[in-house]
């Protein structure tokens, strides 16, 4: 097989993965939406016309705040990665020094760890430096924790590792929570996955991983995930060192 009919062989692949998770995206955000119009509808309504008392329609307004939250984050999700996808980005390379990443993944993450009670860790090289497009290492990184946070039980503890080789720079998030079935895994970057409820009962659409792997894709990069449930889970991405 030519080099050319690679190179068209390759493109063909990536134009359909594109349209795939473009179209499962518009599908997720317009289910998501449907159900957080109809269930307020449904409230307001029930209330006009007396058919719910306000006490009772004050008690659903927790559940109410989480589906919006929920929904605010799929939005600032389809942001970021719209952001990511206008006049053929291309990502911008800057010296990135890993301690700086955990020191400001800890600052931003802060009240959430205190609220869990729990530990963040740097281990590896803290003197490791690479070249990549920041804004896109710290998305994915914030994706990361943010999970491990939510799927990690109170007085747990987090781990950020970094370690290099002559062509390889891995960064990990690692949790010592509830993990994940394999069926679970397996979904994750499907459309068809299920809404994923934290050990507090935090909300999340599942999108942030389908953004994750994406955004890894554009830094020619790699993601591995290794979980076990009931144990915990491990996320490395590998990139290119400059």
């Amino acid at each position: 097989m030519g080099t050319e009919t690679k190179e068209l062989i390759a493109e063909i692949q990536k134009l359909q993965q594109e349209s795939e998770l473009k179209t499962g995206w518009i599908s997720l955000i317009s289910h998501d939406f449907k159900g957080v119009f109809r269930n307020l509808l449904w409230l307001t309504e029930a209330v006009e016309n007396e058919g719910m008392s306000k006490d009772d329609f004050f008690k659903l307004l927790p559940r109410i705040k989480e589906d919006a939250q929920k929904n605010l984050q799929t939005v600032t999700d389809t942001s970021d990665w719209i952001k990511s996808q206008i006049n053929g980005f291309e990502p911008k390379k800057s010296k990135i020094f890993v301690l700086d990443l955990f020191i400001q993944l800890k600052k931003e993450f802060e009240e959430k760890l205190e609220d869990k009670k729990m530990d963040f860790q740097f281990k590896g090289n803290e003197s490791l430096v690479f070249y990549s497009d920041e804004f896109l290492v710290l998305f994915i990184l914030k994706k990361l924790l943010d999970n491990a946070i939510k799927f990690s039980h109170e007085n747990g503890c987090i781990e950020f590792k970094a370690l290099a080789s002559d062509d390889t720079i891995s960064l990990s998030i690692k949790d010592s929570g509830v993990g994940m079935s394999k069926e679970t895994k397996d979904l994750l970057y499907s459309f068809e996955g299920p809404v994923f409820e934290g050990t507090k009962g935090e909300i999340g659409a599942g999108l942030g991983l389908k953004v994750v792997k994406n955004f890894v894709s554009l830094l020619a990069g790699k993601i591995d995930i290794i979980t076990t449930e009931n144990v915990g889970t491990k996320i490395t991405i590998s990139l290119p060192p400059n």
